[in-house]
């Protein structure tokens, strides 16, 4: 890439468009479109951001920008990305990045045959109480990984919830896809191993939802961790949104909480073990993006790439397989065509 600032175009004018917008900002690109079907949301966003609003985003990619942030409801995503391709138009995009396999593998291999630059927006890889902990795992600290635990309570799908969120047809799943998705993905990164086999329950959906508000999921990994994953949307008033794991090694125990991405905890409990650290300023929109830009710049791979992305959407439709047919899933066989990767 010989110019800069980078030239970026947001898809999609919500919660997460704005959250991309103002992190490319941070990292100095220049924002010259925002779409939304909406026309207030893109006219909001752009005056913002200091792009020009669009309706489709064939029209933003008239702008020639280097990059499309894809911040739409997923049944969008692969449509948009393609279009991007097609220019030549590097991508960034939300989890998940589609809502199949097969279209993820036709779009994996799009960017592949030219060459396009494509990063997914796994921001949990780049909370800082993550990054702490992956160099406590990668250098030894806490000694084999035996087990992991990991619960996700979300609030309920309320007035304040975009309306798509209950269409499985417009999202691809509820609490599995939206959220414990970010925990597949992390869990793969921070033990640097494959998913191998899930068994999973899901609670059948309630009143005008059509997606679950309830997974359960039991994974074994390839080095012989095991894990145990929960994620539930309450309905009762007042409750914060909370996120906590734990990783279990053979010489220090990890505590992790995320209650938001401004007040995160970590404490190693064990021989050796420190004490409890609280981080209050992180920012890891920019981090992600960061790596994204610097990636585009360099002419380098960005991680988590659409194969990392792949791979979890797959082991998510795994779960919701296996809490159809009461069955164990094995995920190599379940995949199928995907590859397995090095861990980034």
């Amino acid at each position: 890439m010989s110019h800069l600032p980078l030239r970026i175009a947001i898809a999609g004018a919500g919660i997460m468009g704005r959250a991309h917008a103002e992190a490319f900002l941070a990292c100095g690109a220049q924002i010259v479109a925002c779409v939304d079907r909406n026309a207030d949301r893109a006219h909001e966003l752009a005056a913002a951001s200091g792009g020009t609003a669009f309706s489709t985003v064939a029209e933003a990619l008239r702008e020639k920008p280097d990059a499309l942030s894809i911040c739409l409801p997923h049944s969008l995503h692969f449509d948009a990305a393609m279009e991007a391709v097609d220019q030549n138009v590097a991508l960034l995009m939300e989890k998940p990045h589609c809502i199949t396999l097969a279209e993820s593998r036709t779009l994996r291999a799009a960017c592949s045959q030219r060459g396009v630059l494509a990063m997914a927006g796994f921001t949990h890889r780049f909370l800082a109480t993550s990054r702490t902990l992956k160099a406590c795992i990668a250098s030894g600290r806490l000694g084999r990984v035996e087990l992991a635990v990991d619960r996700l309570v979300a609030n309920a799908l309320g007035d304040h919830a975009p309306a798509w969120y209950r269409d499985r047809a417009l999202a691809g799943g509820g609490i599995a896809m939206i959220g414990m998705i970010h925990s597949i993905d992390r869990l793969r990164w921070l033990l640097d191993a494959e998913i191998t086999r899930v068994w999973a329950l899901t609670k059948t959906p309630t009143g005008s939802s059509e997606v679950e508000q309830t997974a359960l999921a039991l994974l074994e990994f390839s080095n012989g961790a095991q894990a145990s994953l929960v994620a539930h949307r309450t309905p009762a008033p007042g409750h914060e949104r909370s996120h906590r794991y734990e990783i279990y090694g053979e010489k220090l125990v990890a505590h992790c909480a995320v209650g938001s991405f401004a007040l995160q905890e970590i404490e190693l409990v064990g021989p050796g073990g420190q004490a409890r650290e609280t981080v209050t300023d992180d920012r890891p929109f920019i981090t992600e993006i960061q790596e994204f830009t610097s990636a585009l710049i360099a002419g380098r791979n960005a991680t988590p790439d659409l194969l990392d992305a792949e791979i979890a959407l797959g082991v998510v439709l795994a779960i919701y397989e296996s809490a159809q047919t009461h069955q164990p899933i094995s995920i190599q066989e379940f995949l199928g065509a995907t590859a397995t990767p090095n861990s980034a």
